[in-house]
């Protein structure tokens, strides 16, 4: 792996006083962000085991558009836009289920099969002649990669497989793809700007003071360590480490060996991000897999979900337990942590932050934002009702030019 350095990141000194305040409290630049940064990359649905029959199906929405995931007769996943051709009302209300052999429309009855095709119109008379290949369900881009599920909305960029080939041979070793869910998913709504939040989970800068445990399970091997092409990577290792807190001496005490795992990765704490707002975490004993996205100006969720191995062994489940509420504390630390950033954010003293070379994630994700969306890099928010033309211009100029 091929990681970016300091000096390649803040090439330009000016990035590390961050982005500026408007960007985090500005309508035009949030719808923006959705249409130019989310709909057009892969969002994280579901895992291969949460749909193992056919009919078996999970929703997702983002902004106006969307989408259902559903395992047709075949096996194979596929991928919707969740809309009727008839008058545009969902195919299925609910967040997740199972539809049978068919998609039913709730409104009129069109029924739909698992493969997109449309199947029946009740009272098919009372319509002109209709070409059933015409009207079947509008299909998205959808790709499994170890077990997980994405989709896009639009674009045609690099797959996921793409995206992580630098990450694919570590990922890989973690046999995700044979995982089941652990817990149940979680969601975290914040009436603050998505960056807010990923700006706290994309650098480990904080995690002696902010996260005490953390810093006691991994201290000083905590590394922030950025690809070019929107990838991050950050790990932590327990290993041979002398642990003041109980917990986390019961936890690295219980852990057991896993037999598929090379002793290099026994002791690791492995976080891989991907632009904009995916994390997939390796832990020894389990995986966790959130993302962060916004759903409206000073909007944004975090949703996630943890998965592992079958693992009977009480010695698993116990090391599970510790790992859950480890994590859960961390959770509620970087909530605190994230909230009092955007406090500060907002008030008439904030003008630019200064970032350090223990900062590395969040710089380079910022950067790759700055070459999206180069409006960013303006020191006010352009006229209202210009945002978009004054990004266009910029982007036709090649404002920017990020590394990392």
């Amino acid at each position: 792996m091929k990681f970016v350095t300091a000096e390649e990141i803040f090439h330009d000194p000016a990035t590390r006083r961050g982005l500026p305040a408007w960007t985090y409290n500005n309508d035009e630049l949030t719808q923006l962000e959705m249409e130019q940064l989310f709909l057009r990359n892969w969002m994280f649905v579901a895992h291969v085991c949460d749909l193992p029959k056919a009919g078996d199906y999970q929703c997702f929405e983002m902004a106006d558009e969307r989408a259902v995931v559903v395992r047709d007769q075949q096996g194979e996943i596929r991928a919707f836009h969740n809309m009727c051709r008839h008058r545009a009302s969902r195919v299925v209300a609910e967040e997740k289920g199972h539809c049978g052999h068919s998609f039913i429309c709730p409104f009129h009855g069109w029924s739909y099969n698992l493969d997109g095709s449309l199947k029946n119109i009740p009272k098919s008379s009372a319509f002109p002649q209709i070409e059933k290949s015409d009207f079947g369900l509008k299909p998205l881009d959808c790709e499994v990669w170890h077990g997980m599920i994405f989709i896009r909305f639009g674009g045609d960029g690099a797959s996921i497989a793409e995206l992580f080939a630098e990450a694919a041979e570590e990922i890989g070793l973690y046999q995700i793809e044979d995982m089941q869910p652990l817990d149940e998913p979680y969601q975290y709504r914040f009436d603050l700007d998505w960056k807010a939040v990923l700006d706290i989970d994309n650098e480990g800068y904080h995690v002696p003071v902010g996260h005490p445990e953390l810093f006691d399970l991994v201290g000083a091997t905590y590394t922030d360590q950025p690809l070019a092409g929107g990838l991050t990577r950050a790990f932590g290792s327990f290993k041979e480490r002398k642990l003041k807190l109980e917990r986390n001496r019961d936890y690295v005490e219980t852990l057991p060996a896993e037999s598929y795992l090379p002793e290099s990765h026994q002791h690791l704490w492995i976080y891989w991000g991907m632009f904009p707002g995916f994390v997939l975490t390796l832990f020894p004993d389990q995986i966790e897999i959130y993302q962060i996205y916004p759903t409206g100006n000073q909007k944004s969720v975090m949703a996630g979900v943890t998965y592992a191995l079958p693992d009977k062994r009480a010695s698993m489940q116990k090391a599970r337990e510790l790992n859950r509420d480890i994590n859960m504390d961390v959770g509620d630390e970087d909530i605190r942590l994230i909230r009092w950033a955007a406090e500060g954010m907002r008030s008439s003293a904030f003008d630019a932050v200064m970032l350090s070379d223990l900062e590395l994630g969040l710089a380079s994700f910022q950067n790759q934002l700055r070459e999206l969306l180069p409006v960013v890099t303006q020191p006010q928010a352009p006229e209202k009702g210009s945002l978009k033309a004054v990004n266009d211009r910029l982007r036709a100029k090649g404002k920017v030019s990020a590394v990392g």
